[in-house]
């Protein structure tokens, strides 16, 4: 089910007994925080993590009856397998037994994830997730509704300049919230490089910028892999900046000025809004078309093959990708 279809559950209180979460690491970790405590109190919680993960101790505990009415809780976290006979023989014993409930918290591959979700069918009881990564509204929406809980002042193109150079990672960035909060000020982009990177670390703007001008950006790429070693990232990061040049084309064009907040959904500084819509007009939509499909093609290439050197394969993609700038 979608993560939509999780939250009407939750507002209900009417989830499965047995309950699959995985993929995006921050929803994954946020939602079974929230689910674990509807279920029970911590004490009737039985824990396995990682490698403590034993069969015979899980199946036991939530065979048990429960005692003076309470429940039996037991939360996996896990990134590997678990075997198949295992997972269907507890989600049957949460049928069995109305006082038992499991969840499973797998960060593993998706692809794994994908093969564990079998188990969980609503026929035997059971429901499954999979959470998937914001995009640059929905990231800055949730990190908006954190730093409101923790007091903290900050714009949303500044945490748009954090969810950027933290790769999109959300968890990241979150867990850099908390350590900005102890700033006790506002927070701005300045903060964001001075406390989370540091002033000597390459901004992936200032990359893709220059990566635009067309000019030899191999050693910066260099950099970037050796601080993120996520080419995927890389190329995402480039493709969401490309698209909004375009979206800011677009709204040139048609309207003969720009208005960030109409184009983006918010607002951005000034000196950047300026450079942006600049640098906007200088390509035309075929070329914007030809730089989305190779980024697609490149994206495409480093998730399936595995017989390629990908940091040599996005080097050379990035210079294949100049020669389609005008």
């Amino acid at each position: 089910m979608y993560r939509r279809d999780l939250d009407a559950l939750i507002s209900r209180n009417a989830l499965p007994s047995a309950l699959l979460l995985y993929g995006e690491p921050w929803f994954s970790d946020h939602y079974a925080k929230k689910i674990l405590p509807m279920w029970g109190e911590r004490e009737n919680i039985l824990s396995f993590y990682f490698d403590e993960y034993h069969y015979e101790s899980a199946r036991s505990f939530i065979a048990q009856p429960s005692l003076f009415g309470d429940v039996n809780i037991l939360y996996i976290r896990s990134d590997r397998k678990i075997p198949k006979k295992e997972l269907d023989a507890l989600i049957a014993l949460c049928q069995k037994n109305p006082t038992s409930y499991f969840l499973l918290h797998f960060s593993g591959e998706d692809r794994v994830g994908k093969e564990l979700q079998k188990s969980f069918t609503k026929k035997r009881g059971g429901d499954f997730t999979r959470f998937f990564k914001p995009n640059m509204g929905e990231a800055i929406a949730m990190m908006r509704h954190k730093a409101q809980e923790l007091g903290l002042e900050i714009e949303n193109f500044t945490l748009q300049h954090l969810f950027t150079l933290q790769h999109e990672a959300l968890s990241l960035c979150m867990n850099e919230l908390e350590k900005l909060a102890l700033l006790n000020k506002p927070i701005t982009v300045s903060d964001i490089d001075t406390h989370v990177y540091g002033m000597g670390t390459l901004s992936l703007d200032a990359f893709i910028v220059r990566l635009l001008n067309r000019e030899d950006v191999r050693e910066d790429l260099e950099r970037l892999l050796e601080s993120t070693g996520d080419e995927i990232r890389i190329v995402n990061a480039i493709t969401n900046y490309i698209t909004q040049l375009m979206l800011f084309h677009i709204y040139i064009k048609v309207h003969g000025r720009y208005d960030v907040t109409e184009i983006v959904g918010y607002p951005l500084p000034p000196q950047m809004v300026k450079e942006r819509a600049a640098m906007s007009i200088r390509f035309r939509l075929q070329t914007y078309r030809k730089l989305l499909e190779h980024l697609m093609l490149c994206e495409h290439a480093l998730k399936l093959s595995t017989a390629i050197d990908k940091n040599s394969y996005l080097i050379s993609a990035l210079i294949k990708l100049q020669t389609y700038l005008e």
